[in-house]
């Protein structure tokens, strides 16, 4: 009788290991996860309101080394584009002091609370008098 409760029990346990495992081949995705076109830079209490035309600009955000990839084709020297071409190191903080709780940081400076929407990412530093970012896919 042990032996025959001691093998269901077994498969049991060995089941309940196995779905509960960290392992998982399902995994939470990046929100900012991909290709995105700069397509306007709002704000600041100077008033900077600049628009570019989708594809000038784009940002790749890469979610597994938690690189986002700057193509910068702006030839306006006047426009604010933000960032110049090239890598750099992004993450996700913890902000209690903006109203959204967590910040996306790039290359060491907070951007600000960052909303994904349908097909539009929107990184607002408003809080601080700073730049409103807005990228479409």
């Amino acid at each position: 009788m042990k032996k025959i409760l001691y093998y269901p029990l077994l498969v049991l346990l060995t089941l309940l290991q196995v779905g509960c495992s960290t392992n998982s081949t399902t995994s939470n995705t990046d929100p900012v996860q991909g290709l995105w076109k700069l397509v306007a830079v709002d704000g600041t209490f100077a008033g900077i309101h600049d628009t570019f035309t989708p594809g000038l600009i784009t940002w790749t955000f890469n979610s597994s080394n938690h690189t986002v990839t700057v193509v910068n084709n702006n030839t306006d020297a006047a426009a604010w584009d933000l960032l110049d071409s090239g890598v750099y190191d992004y993450h996700f903080v913890n902000n209690p002091d903006a109203p959204c709780g967590e910040s996306i940081e790039i290359n060491g400076s907070i951007y600000g609370c960052y909303t994904v929407t349908n097909d539009t990412l929107v990184i607002d530093q408003a809080i601080a008098d700073g730049f409103a970012i807005t990228l479409t896919h």
